[in-house]
């Protein structure tokens, strides 16, 4: 299985807290890609439904993206990992467990 990540650091415990009011726990993710030996999806929409979904001890909505429903997909399409994660960066710090929220490199 593949570990859930994120460059998103901060999540707002008030949208947490109506996401799970809603029970909103779709997550649009990327697909599988490979670093170090290693498989990963990064969260690209739904960091609070996640941990909405967390909090509630259910599991996530996950849908998989294509290039139509996220165009950075096409870098992915294209083998392009460092270009892909490099455009989801936020600039908060480095990629994180979308689910523990420690540190993945």
């Amino acid at each position: 299985m593949s570990q859930l990540i994120t460059a998103q650091h901060y999540l707002d415990d008030e949208i947490i807290a109506a996401k799970r009011d809603a029970r909103d726990y779709a997550v649009l993710v990327s697909p599988e890609f490979a670093v170090g030996g290693e498989t990963y999806r990064v969260v690209l929409d739904g960091n609070h439904s996640l941990a909405a979904a967390v909090a509630d001890g259910v599991a996530p909505e996950i849908e998989v993206a294509d290039a139509t429903a996220h165009d950075a997909v096409a870098l992915l399409d294209q083998g392009n990992i460092d270009d892909f994660l490099a455009r989801l960066h936020m600039g908060e710090g480095d990629y994180i467990d979308a689910v523990t929220r420690e540190y993945v490199w």
